[in-house]
Formats: structure tokens, C-alpha cells, sequence
């Protein structure tokens, strides 16, 4: 990985707990993320490794890293706010000259995510540089619609039971 691409992911990750509420913005998303998802649900990155949220793939022709992926992202996303908030937080590794931690593994104990979008949403509210790239009006709209979702949500089996009372 070259040194800019590994700022790059170190700002991604700086700023990964209050991305979740961008890139995985519903009660539900957040259900899809656990161990053994495949989806990562702890800070940090790996080669080739489907439980890591930030996962650098390697050329088997060559053995150097082809691209990243991030894979903690959700259809229910705003792909352009989600977009933009990855190329800010990257940007802001490289501008910043951040030096990438250690790949996560066995002995590497990672920070565990966000495990509901409350936690992503207060992660929100306290990081700069998302709710600049978001602005004062769209940041604040933005995390007031989430919190009604977060604030009423209910375990999924509750669901399922008022959904079959009603039918």
C-alpha cells in the first residue's frame, strides 16, 4: 500500500464510528452487522480478512494491494452523503500525514463499532469533520430523522409479533 493510500485508510478509520451513520444509516442495517456477518464490527482493517470492516485486497498475479473496500455500507445509504464523507475522512488522513495502525489479527484487539445507529448518531455529533462536510442544516436535519428512527426502535421478534397482529 502506498503512503498516501494508507493515510487514506487510517482517516477512514479515524472517522468510521460516526460514518456507520452514513454509510449504514437504519435500525436495520445495524442488525446486519456482528460477528460472523462478514460485515466487520471491529475498528480496524486486514488483508483478505471478510471480517474486517476495511479490507485491502491483494492481487494474487502480483501480491500488491489492488484496491480497498469498505464494507460496512447499506443500500438504505445516501450514496453521495456517504461518498462524501469517505473521500473527506481519507482526505483528511492524507492532508493530516496519519500513519495507518497495525492490521488487525488475533493478538490486535480492536475497538469494537458502534453496535446500534444511537451510538453511530452520537459518534456523529461529535466529529468535526462530518458535520462540516454536512453543513448546519443538513447535519441537524440529518441526525433529528435518525433519532425518531433510533428512539423507536423495538427487537426485531416485537416486530414480527405486531406485524402478525395486525394481518
Amino acid at each position: 500500500i502506498s503512503r498516501k493510500g494508507e493515510a487514506f485508510i487510517e482517516g477512514l478509520l479515524d472517522h468510521l464510528p460516526s460514518l456507520l451513520s452514513l454509510s449504514i444509516p437504519t435500525v436495520n442495517s445495524f442488525r446486519r452487522v456482528g460477528p460472523g456477518c462478514w460485515t466487520g464490527h471491529k475498528l480496524g482493517w486486514s488483508t483478505e480478512d471478510k471480517d474486517s470492516p476495511v479490507r485491502v485486497c491483494i492481487d494474487l498475479n502480483t501480491q500488491q494491494a489492488s484496491n480497498v473496500e469498505l464494507k460496512l455500507s447499506d443500500a438504505a445509504a445516501n450514496i453521495y452523503l456517504e461518498l462524501a464523507a469517505i473521500l473527506a475522512a481519507g482526505m483528511e488522513g492524507i492532508k493530516n500525514g496519519k500513519v495507518l495502525r497495525p492490521m488487525m489479527d488475533d493478538e490486535n484487539h480492536a475497538l469494537p463499532l458502534p453496535q446500534s445507529l444511537q451510538e453511530s448518531l452520537d459518534s456523529l455529533k461529535k466529529d468535526e469533520l462530518l458535520l462540516s462536510i454536512l453543513g448546519d442544516e443538513l447535519s441537524t436535519a440529518y441526525i433529528a430523522v435518525r433519532e425518531l428512527e433510533a428512539c423507536t426502535e423495538t427487537r426485531l421478534e416485537e416486530e414480527v409479533a405486531t406485524a402478525l397482529n395486525r394481518a
